[in-house]
């Protein structure tokens, strides 16, 4: 806090931050001051300092005036100014007063004792004094305190001002100064600056704001300053002095109260009662400044983290707002300095406080970014947000965790193109607080490429600005890693445009983003070269700055290391200097940077460069010469040989000095060059071979005796690779004899870094056979496996390689064994193995050793042979099966050797380990094909089995990858017959044994299939590879396998052949070959058959099963003439002979069967196949096993399971073979059958039984048979008494029974009726399941027999219900559906409580998967929907979506039997229509559509109908999708009637809606070619919805204009003609939509003359929207040609005028003009038809008015009809057209003008009183100014009426026409004006206007007739 405490003290005096910062650099800092220059000096001044401005003598005359008690008070306050003035402008002033013993204690002591004025003075001085530190600490520690204070009290002014002036001074630095603190706790400052400050010194503010900042400074040190606050009421003053201070003493104030508060939580309750919140708040505002606002933010916070109730005041008092807005205020308002600073934090952390923490503040400010409204208003909330995230900390992390991702996204979202820029700019913002934030930025991805990213998008311009964000956002919605979100290689040439003249910091950000770049991505580095990134990266590297120069210097590295070609650019762009100058004089990392860079850029001698890495070697400068070893080291390692050893070189030069320095007094240095000697010597044998090894050895064997241990490690690395070349440079030898005891003592130091090394020399000492014959093995071995154990990995290699070096020429003794054990090397050497598995050159020492070690054997008892562990601890198996792929020949013999003998002990492991290393299998098996040593054949064999035995799949796949599998069969093959292999003998300690241990010592007897040893196991072998795929065993028949099987099985069975332990494996690969079709096939196969045979009969059961075996596979793949020939071998007498044996018998040969997928029992299955072939089964075969297939009937002790077997297969015999079931018959199975049954055998065979006999009756020969009654008795009697499973075959057997008529009409039959029901009722599914079935037989065509299971004891209808609630199978509910079926086929029972409960489960069945039960399921439901109550009950279960989810599939009479229960269940049901609608059921009917018979069809269409009377459903998108199947299925030749009516209603219910057309556009084809022949059909209704249906589509263009349409025309014509209104209606309806375009068709097709009739229908209650169409589509024929004109009758025409349609009124006015015009007469005819009231109906209503009126005129002009009455009332109309406002139109007007006067000219039209409103209407006429036509025409017609009427005359005056016509008499126009002068002769004709003749009128027509004269 010290910056901020110095800086917000409110202090106008200047303070120096570098005093308070003890830690700071000079060279950090700017260029300082004179001052300060001054200041630092004064710390170091000296005795001798000079004086050329004679400051220091005027300083010291100063003081010394001081002190002369003589002087006047006068010349003391002169002394004192004088002395003032010197500090002000003297700048070593500060250091002569410093240096002068007796100024302090001088001026304290005026302070004291003088004067007022010298008090003033003196204080003046001292508090210039305490702006430097020291002089601040002598003037506290001289006593200036009380009377500072006496001086403060006083009542002068000026006093006051200077002593709180010092007081604030020499109180600065308090905070530091326990002695300060001390003096100002012991002289009570803090009490009397708070009473001062009460009393409201004279001074005013500028006191507060001394006295306020001074106790600021104690604030913070000062025992007992916050008792003494509070004691002094400190809390009431600040309260006050914070709404009556100025800004500077506000500033203050706040921070006391913040810090008061932090300091007392119970101070917050008396601010908060204060009202002290709001003045806070108002100072937070931009009206004040940046010191008070930023501490008045201090307070709040510190409030608000303190009180709850101050919490709730400041969000009451709108403060949160405030807040955010002071967050926002330094970048709305451009602030900048610590006080922006602290007040953006500050303000934000208050916002915490109030809202909870950091993390709800900025996920509320991300959330109200959605709901702003304006611009602003975003950027104030990202500018807030901005600030959060800036102070965001691990602390607010702990309270609640804010997610950075969903920031970032919501950040993202703000860069929208029509944000303005401050939105933009406010959205940066806030993202570089996030991704600078480290905790925040951590869990974002790519944040430190975001991070830069953003930074330079605030330095970037506009245009580059754009691109840049562009690739944030892709870099923020990941979209890709940085080089896609810079879009490749684009974004790299902008990166490395801002280079050059960019900022220093906008370059340091480029040049990160492209080391991010260079680092992740490969092509990158080529963008880079390209682009011409290079050279800028080198100058940068020379000028940039400190981390821009490591980051190029990375680049360039990782450009070096990606491409030689790069490598070459950077070196030609010189880049080296650079480099070395890096290397010299950066920083640790930029050091380590350069050498790396250098080490990948020098790939040759370069001479200069060596020669200046030498030199810095030798210089002072770098002080760690560790990477210039690096970069030295690279160098060398490429050096020409000649070179490095001639005199003089640089090179030369180079390595001596390495060499050299082996001996520097730096350890670091040491270490460094011995391992870069190291690195050097590794790379390079020539230089090994050379006199500087020996130079090297010397320098390195004296640091063996030093005891730093990197020292040690490094000389260790360095001989290690110095003995490389032992062998070679024998001058190396002698010293390698003497180091020998030095390194054996390294390598058992207790350092393991330092034994590692000293093993890794010694491994490479031990290539010498002389070191290695004279090293004892203890010292070798001991420490060599400790470093197995733990060194690193490379150690471990140099340990192996010890080992076996050590081993390689020593025989293995016991001692040598014991040692082994002890140290447990075997097992550190197989930990190795698996560590190095990729180490060609240590794996095979590694092998080595184990081989060696593995050959050895214990030599006493207690020592036990090394490899013996292995088996002990079975992991370590894996480490040595890992080295067989990698491994040489030889070493894979080894590893094959020495895992061989773990065959037997671990082959799951082995075999687990084997199958998951890649490679090995294969590698084994190539060892077992090409190696001729029998022993690896045999033990890779056994390897490969225990590897099948676990994973064959993967053993058989490596086996054909490497193409090794077939090479390995014909070997195994080879093998059954190698003499080599056969002699073998003691081969059997390599076996195979097929239990485990536990199994073995368990089991009591040792079978002959238990263990396989010797070449038996390559037998074993191609048994597994041939149950693995039919190419095996391909493979395995083509190298001649089954003839050697064949001839030892052969051989075998020979009566003088020795036992062979090999037969049973025989058998079984033969069963397992057989199970190949094309091997069965081959001619060996077929000589196998007889051999089989034979083996059958064998007493040897592993032989005679796997016999079996054989014959099995034989039956089971072989063709009809295999399967004939088996049958005529014999083979199935001994297969029956095997039947029945018992499992514990034959347990291993079941689990061998299991392991190789074998059938369990082989002669069950065999013979079952045989007797499926008819020859067989009909044949001599069959008719020689069924005796002894009925023998077996009999019980057998060793053969339990023979009877049940039996029965089975005399079953299948029996099934679908007549013959055969009378021979069985005939061989007396019936009565062996129920002697059977009657002796009460177990279940399963008495079940078997009945089984038998109800096949048996299958055969209505047998079902004939007298013995027939009496089998169903016993069959009854069975279900009333026999087992459960004989009941339920006893149940099966009455099924067939029943299928007789005698039988099922008998009464015996009725007898099952009540056991069949007891058995529904108590027994077991399956037994309900037969009983159901047995039931429906029965009743399914006698009802009277149903009401007789409606009357047993138990209601069958009840159970059924409880089948169908329970949980029993599908099959046997869907078999109750059925029964329900037929029961409910009676009333009496549907009527039953029981058949409504049955609803339900009924319901529920039908949403199981598909069955044929269902179809009787949904009868069983349509019968019930006959029954309202129930239809009620079956919808309220649910029944909807089960039926609608049934409609699939083709079973179509189920489907049309759901259509019929839909319909009933949606009538009258909407909720119901709905639910079928969200189940799919119209997507489910058009699935059936388009293949459905024409009766499902129909059903179909019924129900979409009822569907789609539903307004709601008619516009769904489902009922859209019927449309065009439904106009399909409209074109079907025989659709029924009804079918075409429904279909025809579904589509009028869906297209008649607006938006359904629109989705659905349909063709001509689709929709008006299926309807044509609809619209002649028989049916009224159909023809109704046709027309309907048209009209509708008519309503879509592109069908009115298509050709196809002009085919309904004349269907819909004569529809017209039928006289039904509906249908005329609907036929009108179509033709008006497509009048318009073809009203000539229409016409042709005698349209006209059918439209005429329908207008002209006087029948009322024809629609009106009927005969507006009609008028239509009239109208539009009439507009189209005029040749129609004289085919309409002029009443329909006439009627047309009447129209609401515009255009027809206008159609019939033109025909009408037409017609006049052609024949006068016809005028008359229009008239009587009523055409001037339309007419004049028209003109009333301004609808074509000049066509109106034109006609108008016309008919009016003609004297007949003006002496008729229609023409009276056409007086007023016109007149009032003629007034009306509305009336616009000139020639309307003047053709409305016209027809008066037409009218006028009758006389006695004149004389109506309807012509007054006809003269005030041609009056106003000319007062409208008309034109002169118009004129003429008025004043006519006026003339004609003021002739005839008096009253019109006076009407005329009256109306001002006087005036008008006096004023048309002086018109220009002759004619107007002639006309204007007959007209007044005529209105003066009498006296009846005499009143209106002035003067004036009597001159006016004087004149005129003057003039016309």
């Amino acid at each position: 806090m010290a910056w901020r405490f110095a800086a917000s003290n409110g202090s106008s005096l200047p303070t120096n931050d570098l005093e308070r910062n003890g830690d700071a650099k000079p060279q950090d800092s700017e260029p300082p001051t004179p001052r300060s220059l001054i200041k630092l000096g004064s710390r170091d001044r000296t005795s001798s300092m000079e004086d050329p401005d004679g400051t220091i003598a005027s300083v010291a005359q100063c003081i010394e005036q001081l002190r002369q008690n003589l002087s006047s008070v006068q010349e003391k306050e002169y002394s004192l100014r004088q002395l003032l003035d010197l500090i002000d402008t003297r700048e070593n002033a500060f250091s002569a007063v410093g240096s002068h013993s007796q100024a302090v204690p001088v001026l304290v002591s005026l302070l004291r004792s003088g004067s007022l004025g010298v008090k003033i003075q003196a204080a003046t001085v001292l508090g210039s004094l305490c702006k430097e530190n020291e002089l601040r600490v002598k003037v506290l520690l001289g006593g200036c305190i009380p009377p500072l204070l006496g001086l403060l009290r006083s009542s002068s002014a000026e006093g006051q001002i200077a002593a709180a002036k010092t007081i604030h001074a020499v109180s600065q630095d308090g905070a530091k100064d326990h002695i300060g603190s001390k003096i100002f706790s012991t002289e009570g400052v803090v009490p009397v600056l708070w009473e001062q400050l009460e009393k409201g010194l004279k001074a005013g503010n500028l006191v507060d704001h001394l006295l306020t900042g001074a106790l600021r400074n104690l604030s913070s040190s000062t025992e007992g300053f916050w008792s003494a606050t509070i004691k002094a009421g400190g809390v009431d003053v600040l309260v006050k002095l914070l709404t009556t201070g100025k800004s500077s003493t506000q500033a203050n104030v706040c921070f006391l109260l913040a810090s008061m508060m932090m300091e007392d939580a119970s101070v917050c309750s008396s601010v908060v009662a204060a009202e002290a919140t709001k003045q806070l708040l108002k100072l937070l505002g931009p009206g004040n400044e940046a010191s008070v606002r930023a501490e008045a933010a201090a307070a709040l916070k510190s409030l608000s983290a303190q009180s709850k109730e101050a919490r709730r005041e400041i969000a009451n008092s709108n403060g949160i707002p405030a807040l955010i807005n002071a967050t926002i205020a330094p970048s709305k308002e451009f602030m900048q300095g610590e006080h922006a600073q602290a007040l953006q934090e500050n303000a934000m952390c208050a916002l915490a406080n109030i809202s909870g923490g950091l993390s709800y503040v900025i996920s509320s400010l991300g959330q109200s970014l959605e709901s702003c409204t304006s611009p602003a208003q975003i950027a104030d909330t990202l500018g807030a947000l901005a600030s959060a995230l800036m102070i965001y900390d691990s602390k607010a992390e702990t309270t609640r965790a804010s997610d950075p991702v969903d920031v970032e996204e919501t950040l993202v979202k703000q860069f929208k193109p029509h944000f303005p820029f401050l939105v933009r700019e406010r959205t940066i913002e806030a993202l570089a607080s996030l991704y600078g934030n480290a905790v925040l930025s951590s869990k974002l991805a790519n944040s430190d490429a975001k991070r830069l990213l953003v930074g330079l998008i605030t330095m970037a311009t506009n245009e580059v600005q754009d691109d840049l964000i562009r690739s944030l956002l892709i870099l923020c919605t990941n979209e890709g890693r940085l080089w896609h979100a810079l879009q490749g290689r684009e974004g790299i040439q902008l990166l490395i445009s801002l280079l050059g003249l960019s900022s220093e910091q906008q370059q340091e950000c480029a040049v990160a983003l492209l080391c991010l770049l260079s680092n992740e991505n490969d092509e990158s580095k080529w963008a880079i070269t390209a682009a011409g990134g290079i050279p800028p990266l080198v100058q940068i590297l020379e000028t940039g700055s400190a981390k821009a120069k490591e980051d190029s210097a990375t680049i360039l590295g990782n450009l070096c290391n990606h491409s030689e070609d790069i490598r070459a650019c950077v070196e030609s762009a010189d880049a080296v200097p650079a480099l070395l100058w890096l290397l010299k004089n950066g920083s640790s990392n930029g050091k380590e940077i350069a050498a790396k860079t250098l080490n990948h850029l020098i790939h040759k001698s370069d001479t200069a460069t060596i020669s200046q890495l030498t030199a810095l070697l030798t210089s002072d400068l770098p002080e760690s010469k560790v990477y210039v070893l690096d970069a030295l080291r690279s160098l060398l390692s490429v050096a020409p040989l000649n070179d490095m050893l001639r005199e003089g070189s640089a090179a030369n030069d180079a390595i001596k000095t390495m060499i050299k320095i082996l001996s520097s007094t730096r350890e670091e240095t040491q270490a460094k060059s011995a391992s870069a000697l190291a690195a050097i010597f590794d790379l390079r044998k020539d230089l090994r071979e050379t006199s500087i090894t020996v130079k090297t050895l010397g320098s390195v064997m004296k640091l063996l005796n030093v005891e730093s241990e990197d020292i040690l490690v490094e000389s260790s690395r360095c001989l290690a690779a110095v003995f490389l070349s032992i062998k070679e440079n024998r001058d190396v030898v002698a010293f390698a004899r003497d180091v020998l005891p030095s390194l054996v003592v390294l390598a058992n130091s207790s350092i393991l870094q330092v034994a590692e090394q000293a093993v890794c020399a010694l491994a490479n000492l031990l290539l010498d056979n002389e070191v290695s014959e004279k090293a004892i093995p203890e010292e070798i071995i001991l420490p060599a496996t400790r470093v197995l154990h733990e060194g690193t990995l490379g150690g471990k290699t140099h340990a192996a390689a010890a080992i076996a070096r050590l081993l390689h020429s020593r025989q293995i003794d016991s001692a040598l064994t014991d040692c082994v054990n002890r140290a447990g090397t075997v097992l550190a050497l197989v930990v190795f193995l698996e560590s190095a598995i990729s180490e060609s050159v240590a794996t095979s020492e590694a092998l080595n050793a184990l081989a060696f070690l593995s050959r050895s054997e214990g030599t006493s008892g207690h020592i036990k042979p090394a490899w013996a562990v292995l088996a002990e601890f079975p992991n370590s198996i894996t480490p040595i099966v890992s080295c067989i792929p990698d491994a040489t020949p030889l070493l894979q013999d080894k590893a094959i050797e020495i895992l061989s003998r773990l065959c037997q002990a671990q082959p799951v492991v082995l075999g687990n380990t084997m199958s998951s290393a890649s490679g090995c299998v294969t590698s084994v098996a190539r060892r077992v094909i090409s190696s001729s040593n029998a022993r690896v054949k045999i033990g890779g064999t056994a390897l490969l089995v225990c590897a099948e035995k676990v994973n064959q799949h993967r053993v058989v796949d490596d086996l054909n990858e490497s193409n090794s599998l077939a090479h390995l069969i014909h070997c195994l093959v080879r093998m059954l017959n190698s003499t080599e292999s056969s002699s073998l003998e003691d081969q059997e300690a390599i076996n195979i044994c097929r239990h485990t241990e536990e199994e073995a010592m368990n089991s009591e007897i040792q079978t002959t299939t238990s263990v396989i040893y010797g070449a038996n196991i390559a037998l074993w072998l191609l048994s597994a590879l041939a149950s693995h795929d039919d190419r095996s065993k391909i493979e395995i028949m083509e190298a001649g396998a089954i003839e050697v099987l064949t001839d030892r099985v052969s051989q075998y069975t020979q009566v003088d052949f020795k036992e062979d332990s090999s037969i049973w494996i025989c058998a079984l690969l033969l069963a397992i070959l057989f199970q190949d079709r094309d091997i069965i096939r081959a001619h060996a196969t077929m000589k196998a058959i007889p051999v089989l045979a034979n083996l059958l009969k064998l007493e040897e059961s592993a032989n005679r099963y796997f016999a079996a075996q054989a014959i099995n596979s034989l039956v089971c793949n072989g063709s009809r003439g295999t399967l004939l020939s088996v049958a005529n071998s014999g083979a199935a007498g001994g297969l029956i002979s095997l039947l029945g044996c018992a499992d514990v018998d034959i347990c291993d040969l079941l689990k061998l069967s299991e392991e190789f997928a074998l059938v369990r029992y082989p002669e069950q299955v065999a013979l079952e196949r045989l007797f499926r072939v008819d020859d067989i089964r009909v044949g001599a075969t069959s008719r020689k096993a069924i005796p002894a297939l009925v023998d077996l009937l009999k019980p057998i002790p060793d053969r339990p399971g023979a009877p049940f077997l039996a029965l089975g297969l005399l079953i299948q015999l029996g099934r679908d073979c007549p013959s055969n079931k009378i021979v069985m018959v005939e061989s007396g199975a019936l009565e062996a059958l129920t002697k059977y049954l009657s002796l009460g055998p177990q279940d399963a065979t008495e079940e078997a039984a009945t089984d038998l006999l109800g096949i048996l009756f299958s055969t209505a020969e047998i079902r004939r048979h007298e013995s027939a009654f009496g089998a169903v008795s016993q069959l009854v009697a069975v279900l009333r008494l026999g087992g459960r499973g004989a009941r339920y075959s006893a149940a099966k057997a009455l099924e067939n029974l029943f299928s007789a008529d005698h039988i099922r009409n008998a009464e015996s039959a009725r007898q099952a009726v009540q056991p069949l029901v007891e058995i529904l009722n108590t027994g077991l599914e399956k037994e309900q399941h037969a009983a159901i079935a047995a039931l429906v037989r029965l009743l399914s065509e006698n009802p009277s027999r149903a009401l007789a299971v409606v009357d047993v004891e138990m209601n069958a209808v009840d159970v059924l219900c409880r089948i169908l609630s329970s949980n029993c199978s599908m099959d046997l509910q869907g078999d109750a559906a059925e029964l329900c079926c037929v029961l409910f086929g009676n009333t009496r029972i549907r009527s039953t409580m029981a058949a409504a409960r049955c609803v339900e489960p009924l319901v529920s069945l039908l949403v199981t998967e598909f069955s044929p039960a269902q179809h009787s399921v949904v009868r069983a439901l349509d019968k019930l929907l006959d029954d309202e109550q129930l239809a009620e009950l079956v919808a309220a279960h649910g029944a909807v979506i089960p039926l609608v989810g049934l409609l699939y599939g083709r079973n179509y009479l189920l489907h049309e039997s759901i259509s019929r229960a839909l319909v009933k269940l949606g009538k009258d049901r909407p909720s119901c229509k709905m639910e079928m609608v969200k189940a799919g059921v119209i997507e489910s009917v058009l699935d059936i559509l388009h293949e459905a018979p024409d009766f499902l069809c129909a059903a179909f269409a019924e129900l979409l109908r009822i569907l789609t009377n539903n307004a709601t459903i008619a516009k769904g998108s489902s009922a859209a999708k019927v449309v065009e199947p439904l106009f399909l299925l409209l074109t079907r030749p025989e659709f029924c009637p009804e079918g075409q009516h429904s279909t025809l209603q579904v589509l009028v219910n869906v297209l008649e809606h607006p938006q359904c057309r629109v989705d659905h556009p349909l063709t001509s084809h689709q929709a008006i070619v299926p309807l044509v022949p609809l619209l002649d059909s028989p049916s009224p209704a159909v023809q109704q919805l046709a027309a309907e249906l048209l009209s509708h589509l008519f309503l879509n263009e592109h069908l009115q204009k298509d050709s196809v349409t002009q085919q309904v025309i004349c269907p819909l014509v004569r529809v017209l003609g039928s006289g039904i209104h509906i249908l005329q209606q609907r036929a009108v309806k179509a033709l008006v939509s497509i009048a318009l375009t073809w009203p000539n068709e229409i016409a042709k097709e005698g349209g006209v003359s059918e439209l005429s009739k329908v207008i002209l229908q006087a029948d009322p209650s024809l629609p009106h929207a009927l005969w507006e169409s009609a008028a239509s589509v009239l109208s539009s024929i009439l507009q189209y040609s005029s040749e129609f004109y004289l085919e309409v009758p002029i009443a329909v025409l006439v009627r047309l005028l009447r129209s609401g349609s515009e255009s027809t009124v206008i159609g019939a006015l033109n025909a009408l003009l037409v017609l006049e015009s052609d024949d006068p007469t016809s005028s008359e005819a229009m008239a009587e038809s009523g055409a001037i009231e339309a007419l004049l109906e028209l003109l009333r209503s301004h609808q074509s008015e000049e066509t109106a009126a034109r006609l108008l005129e016309v008919l009016l002009n003609n004297v007949k009809i003006r002496e008729t009455k229609a023409t009276k009332s056409a007086i007023l109309p016109l007149s009032q057209y003629l007034l009306d406002p509305q009336t616009q139109g000139q020639q309307a007007r003047l053709l409305a003008t016209l027809a008066l006067g037409d009218l006028f000219q009758n006389e006695a039209l004149a004389r109506t009183t309807d012509a007054v409103a006809a003269c005030r209407a041609l009056v106003n006429l000319l007062e409208d100014q008309p034109t002169e036509e118009m004129k003429v025409v008025a004043m006519c017609a006026l003339q004609n009426l003021v002739m005839y009427s008096r009253s019109n005359k006076r009407a005329v005056a009256e109306a001002g026409g006087v005036q008008v016509v006096l004023d048309l008499i002086a018109s220009s126009d002759p004619e107007t004006s002639v006309q204007a002068a007959m007209f007044v002769k005529l209105l003066f004709s009498n006296n009846t206007i005499q009143e209106y003749a002035s003067s004036e009128t009597v001159r006016a027509i004087t004149g005129k007739f003057s003039f016309i004269s």
